[in-house]
């Protein structure tokens, strides 16, 4: 069964904001359900989030590479393939870059597909183009199960204002396509993203 989600920014904004000023930012990650929102960019041990009352999630898979100023637009087939080592995916957070302003804000969806390209998990969201750099879609309140060391793609689509950070080499555990190819035509490279799971 294919889940699709239709989020509200304002409404993720509004939410993440009374967090930060009730609980300080070391809260930036709460989660309360139903809620999606952009995560705060944060790495070490605040890489933990509590999905209220149900389980908590950590960071799985992860591209920690330098960015070196390299970006592509999402009007196209964007694809970054990675291995899961956690049973259930909950989240999906990407780095992008405003590459075309002018637009206040944008929809973009991220779609989930196994190895076989049939489709697990749609979601989408409108975006500004104010606070776009660690962009945050939540899959499922309770997780998309997947199999553990099996090969998963993540499929970015969206409109001419936001691009897709990638970098040469990267992450180990997959690589970025363009329109079924590799993104670049003579070296191994990847988007710049991590995933959130939980058992």
């Amino acid at each position: 069964m294919i889940l699709t989600a239709y989020v509200s920014c304002s409404f993720r904004c509004w939410f993440v904001r009374c967090i930060l000023s009730i609980f300080g930012a070391s809260c930036a990650l709460l989660l309360a359900p139903g809620c999606a929102h952009r995560a705060v960019g944060q790495s070490g041990p605040a890489n933990t989030v509590q999905h209220s009352q149900e389980f908590a999630m950590q960071v799985d898979q992860e591209n920690t590479a330098a960015w070196d100023k390299a970006w592509t637009n999402l009007l196209n087939d964007a694809e970054q393939s990675f291995r899961p080592s956690l049973p259930k995916l909950v989240a999906v957070e990407v780095e992008l870059v405003v590459g075309n302003p002018g637009a206040p804000e944008d929809e973009l969806t991220l779609t989930l597909l196994d190895a076989s390209g049939n489709e697990l998990a749609i979601v989408s969201q409108t975006d500004p183009a104010s606070d776009s750099g660690h962009t945050m879609f939540i899959m499922s309140k309770s997780g998309i199960r997947v199999s553990p060391g099996q090969t998963y793609r993540l499929k970015l689509t969206g409109g001419v204002t936001f691009g897709w950070k990638y970098v040469k080499g990267g992450y180990q555990g997959g690589e970025a396509t363009f329109n079924g190819k590799p993104l670049l035509p003579d070296a191994r490279s990847t988007f710049l993203f991590r995933t959130f799971g939980a058992r």
